[in-house]
C-alpha cells in the first residue's frame, strides 16, 4: 500500500514540475538534473528529500520516469497550468486536481474507501458527517482526516468531521462502486439502466401528454418534452405542466425512475435532490415498476416534492452509501384517474 505523504511533500510539487519544464528547454531532464535544478531553488528555506518527492508526483501520476528520463505527464501539465503565477506553495485549485484525480479516482482512492465508510449521511442536509465523539478513530484514520482536511475536503465543527458539499457527489459514487463489480459489468449495467431510463423517458412524455389533454390542455400536451438529452445536469428528466391554468411556462418537473422489479427501489443522486429540494411541490418522481417497453398499460407512482415526503414518511429508507430507496413496508398510495387514465400517487 502507498504511504499517505505528509502534507508538506504536495508544497514541493509546483517546484519540481517548474524545475522540469525549465529542463526541457535544455533537454536534458535526468533524474539528477531534476534534483540539482530543484535543491538550486531556494524556497522560504525549506529543504525536501527530492527522492521521495519525486517518487510521490510519479505515484500521483504528475510526471513520468522511464529509465533515467523524466517527462511531465497529461496530468501533470493541467497541475501545473493551475498555477498560472507559479508559485511553489500548493493553491485551492491544483488542492481540487489532487482531491478529484488522486483521491477519489487515482492512486490514493482506497483511503478515501477506508475512511469514508465511517461516515454517514445527515438526511436533514444531505452531507456526509462523522460524529467523533461516537466513534473514536485509529491513528491511520486520524492522519487521513489530517491529509483530507489540508486538501479542503473534510471540515471540523465541535465534534462532527463533514465532507465538503462539493464533494459529496464524489462520496456517493466512491461509495456505491465499492461491490467490486468488474469493469465489463459496470458498462453492460450502465448501457442497460440508460436504455431502460430512455424507454422509461418517453413513455411517461407520452402519459403526460394523455393526461393534459384529458384535462383539455391541448396546447400544454404539444410542449411536454423529455429535457435529459437537452441538459443532462437539469436534476429531472421531463418538463410538464400541472393542468390546473393556461401558462405555456412548464410547472412539473419530473425525474423518471423505472424498474423491473415490483418494489418502489431506486437511486437518487445529489443533484437530483438538491433540485427537488428547490422545486419543492413543483418536483415530481415518477416510478414505473415492472416495467416493459413493449407494455403501454403501466400505471407509474408519483411522489411529489419527494425531498420533503421521502424523510417524512417511516416505509421508505434512504441508504446512506447508495441513495438507494427502498419500502420497509407496504407503501400507501391513493389512486387517481381521468377516464382509462391511471396512476398512483404516495400519501402524504
Amino acid at each position: 500500500m502507498i504511504n499517505l505523504p505528509e502534507t508538506t511533500i504536495l508544497n514541493f510539487f509546483n517546484k519540481v514540475l517548474i524545475s522540469l519544464t525549465d529542463l526541457a528547454s535544455t533537454e536534458d531532464c535526468s533524474i539528477n538534473s531534476l534534483i540539482n535544478q530543484c535543491k538550486s531553488i531556494v524556497s522560504g528555506g525549506q529543504i525536501g528529500n527530492y527522492e521521495s518527492i519525486l517518487n510521490y508526483c510519479k505515484i500521483f501520476g504528475l510526471i513520468k520516469i522511464r529509465n533515467d528520463s523524466v517527462t511531465i505527464s497529461v496530468l501533470g501539465q493541467k497541475f501545473l497550468d493551475a498555477n498560472r503565477e507559479q508559485y511553489f506553495e500548493i493553491n485551492e485549485a491544483q488542492k481540487q486536481l489532487i482531491t478529484e484525480k488522486i483521491i477519489f479516482t487515482g492512486a490514493l482512492n482506497h483511503y478515501a474507501r477506508e475512511l469514508f465508510e465511517f461516515f454517514s449521511l445527515n438526511q436533514s442536509s444531505f452531507l456526509y458527517e462523522l460524529s467523533i465523539s461516537d466513534n473514536l478513530l485509529s491513528n491511520d484514520h486520524e492522519k487521513i482526516v489530517h491529509f483530507f482536511k489540508y486538501l479542503g475536503i473534510l471540515q471540523k465543527h465541535d465534534f462532527i468531521i463533514r465532507v465538503e458539499k462539493k464533494y459529496s457527489e464524489l462520496v456517493y459514487q466512491l461509495m456505491a462502486d465499492s461491490k467490486g463489480i468488474s469493469e465489463q459489468q459496470l458498462e453492460k449495467s450502465l448501457i442497460e439502466n440508460r436504455k431502460l431510463g430512455a424507454q422509461a423517458e418517453h413513455a411517461i412524455v407520452e402519459f403526460e401528454k394523455q393526461r393534459l389533454k384529458k384535462l383539455g390542455k391541448f396546447a400544454q400536451a404539444e410542449l411536454v418534452k423529455r429535457i435529459s438529452t437537452i441538459n443532462v445536469s437539469a436534476g429531472y428528466d421531463v418538463e410538464s405542466f400541472n393542468g390546473n391554468t393556461d401558462g405555456i411556462f412548464p410547472d412539473r418537473f419530473i425525474e423518471v425512475k423505472a424498474t423491473q422489479g415490483t418494489e418502489i427501489r431506486f437511486y437518487w443522486s445529489f443533484n437530483e435532490i438538491n433540485v427537488a429540494k428547490r422545486k419543492k411541490d413543483s418536483y415530481w418522481i415518477y416510478i414505473l415498476r415492472e416495467f416493459k417497453e413493449s407494455d403501454l398499460s403501466f400505471n407509474p407512482v408519483m411522489i411529489q416534492n419527494p425531498a420533503h415526503n421521502i424523510n417524512k414518511n417511516d416505509y421508505l429508507t434512504m441508504e446512506a452509501q447508495t441513495f438507494l430507496i427502498k419500502e420497509t413496508s407496504k407503501v400507501p398510495l391513493s389512486t387517481h384517474s381521468l377516464e382509462e387514465l391511471k396512476w398512483f400517487k404516495l400519501k402524504k
